[in-house]
């Protein structure tokens, strides 16, 4: 039975990673009673959520015992030291398996914890469990045959997104006060989105990618990226301190030998911020559009410089972006399944992969004599690429990469504030169809470019029935994300150049001093 959660332990659980870490320290609390704490808590909301699916908390106990024997020792504790964390399901933990929800996977029990799982350690922090994800780490939902689906931390209908939904909900809920997630195309910022908290994205490159299960094997031009989530900014950049080898990546020579830098204090008056509520991609939703509007006036008003700027060309990025993801036709993706029981949405997608590529072009003439304009976008862009296309697929990335930087420096912009994700939390079994509503958290992928989110609001009731009717299935799915989704939380999205990750923690500090927080899910 789930252990009654006292008004002390409640406080604790919100409390942020910087603050547990400094208590434990000097012994005004102690690791266990943190442990104990956020266990409880998990205990008393996670048979609804269904976000943490492996546990170790006798494990947990136990290192936080071990944390409090060494403090009472007088020896020096890491700058994690009695934090809880969770893990994505997709880092190898010491004794619990990664599967990325397939079956044929359930027997694959890590002998040693990752990289990055080993740093958090090493650093003090003691790791609750491992959370859920999509079937593959495909969708902007988390649920699979093996796992199940996970909840929205305050509404049953609604995902908290994915992949790295399960991290987000659980944090969001007050669980856990940081977790480790990845992110390929927007997996740990739609989620930070959808839950009201915050994600980072760091570049691609910047943390190694070993001691994971992943997908898309050897299709480097697009990196995934691990990254930290929590409550606050300042717990994403103490995650970072710890997450980045100073002195080089020794597990993951590949990597360059660049040292973490704080967010320096960066002066509001000495920023230029450039902004766009849209992409001319995929029509954002008017809590979307209003959030990044409050946020931008929020930077005016204290001093940044604040002006519009528009992404060159995003058609040509998606098309790339969706070409470069979808070139193998989805063997990859196959091959990992096995013979194990899919996903009803990672079937559709998978369908839609191995079509052949005669086929596409009359599929799109149909899907748009018939309103379905999403539908025949998508089968113009994803197609099985031969050796000679993809290579084509690669340089044209590069050559979008050095336009898009390039209209930076004309528009004379260090950072830029845009959506992070066209809708609200997602309705239930709708991600396929809302796929292209990630364009806004899939181009910093593209270009490598390090990203953060930050929560700003909620959508308001008047903000939820305004999109025209359609026939197009992917405008009926956003109409229906829209509706109902009055007190949902909004983020927006701060994105710099490559290693610049300093800068984007900055603004976002700056915003999450500006922000309205006493609307937010998850605000401490």
């Amino acid at each position: 039975m789930p252990s009654v959660t006292s008004p002390a332990a409640s406080s604790i659980t919100r409390w942020t990673a910087l603050e547990i870490a400094a208590r434990v320290r000097d012994g005004s609390v102690s690791a266990r009673e943190v442990a104990q704490a956020h266990i409880d808590q998990i205990l008393s909301i996670d048979g609804r959520l269904n976000a943490v699916v492996l546990r170790r908390f006798d494990e947990a106990l136990l290192e936080a015992d071990a944390i409090d024997r060494d403090r009472a020792k007088g020896k020096s504790l890491g700058l994690l030291a009695g934090v809880p964390v969770t893990i994505k399901e997709c880092f190898h933990v010491r004794d619990l398996p990664t599967t990325l929800g397939v079956d044929r996977f359930r027997g694959n029990v890590a002998a040693n914890n990752g990289p990055l799982v080993a740093r958090l350690h090493h650093a003090g922090a003691i790791v609750l469990g491992k959370t859920n994800v999509p079937q593959l780490m495909m969708l902007y939902e988390s649920m699979n045959p093996l796992y199940g689906r996970t909840l929205h931390p305050v509404r049953d209908d609604r995902s908290p997104g994915g992949s790295s939904g399960g991290e987000a909900a659980i944090i969001a809920a007050f669980g856990s006060p940081l977790g480790l997630g990845s992110d390929l195309g927007g997996s740990i910022r739609q989620p930070a989105h959808c839950c009201g908290i915050f994600g980072l994205k760091p570049t691609t490159g910047r943390l190694t990618t070993q001691g994971a299960l992943l997908n898309l094997h050897g299709m480097e031009a697009i990196g995934v990226q691990p990254g930290p989530i929590a409550r606050s900014v300042g717990d994403l950049s103490l995650a970072m301190r710890v997450l980045v080898a100073p002195e080089g990546d020794q597990s993951d020579p590949a990597l360059p030998p660049a040292p973490w830098l704080d967010a320096s204090p960066h002066e509001l008056s000495s920023l230029r911020i450039g902004v766009f509520e849209e992409d001319d991609y995929f029509a954002t939703s008017p809590a979307v559009r209003r959030a990044v509007r409050e946020a931008a006036e929020a930077l005016r008003s204290a001093g940044a410089t604040v002006r519009p700027f528009q992404p060159p060309d995003i058609q040509e990025a998606m098309r790339v972006y969706f070409g470069l993801i979808g070139a193998d036709g989805g063997a990859d993706f196959r091959r990992m399944l096995g013979n194990s029981a899919c996903d009803a949405q990672v079937s559709q997608l998978l369908r839609l992969g191995s079509l052949p590529n005669a086929l596409r072009r009359p599929l799109a003439w149909c899907a748009e004599r018939l309103g379905q304009h999403s539908v025949a976008e998508l089968f113009r862009s994803i197609r099985t690429a031969s050796a000679d296309e993809y290579w084509q697929l690669v340089d044209r990335r590069n050559r979008y990469s050095d336009r898009f930087f390039h209209t930076m420096d004309a528009c004379e912009i260090d950072a830029i504030l845009c959506p992070v994700f066209g809708t609200p939390a997602l309705r239930h079994d709708t991600s396929t169809v809302l796929t292209r509503a990630g364009s806004y958290c899939m181009l910093p992928n593209l270009l490598g470019t390090p990203a953060g989110v930050v929560p700003w609001t909620t959508v308001r009731e008047d903000e939820t029935t305004s999109r025209p009717e359609s026939r197009d299935r992917e405008q009926r799915a956003a109409i229906q994300a829209d509706a109902g989704s009055a007190g949902l939380p909004i983020g927006v999205q701060v994105v710099a150049r490559p290693w610049r990750e300093e800068l984007v923690l900055a603004v976002m500090a700056h915003l999450q001093a500006l922000r309205p927080t006493s609307t937010l899910v998850g605000a401490n």
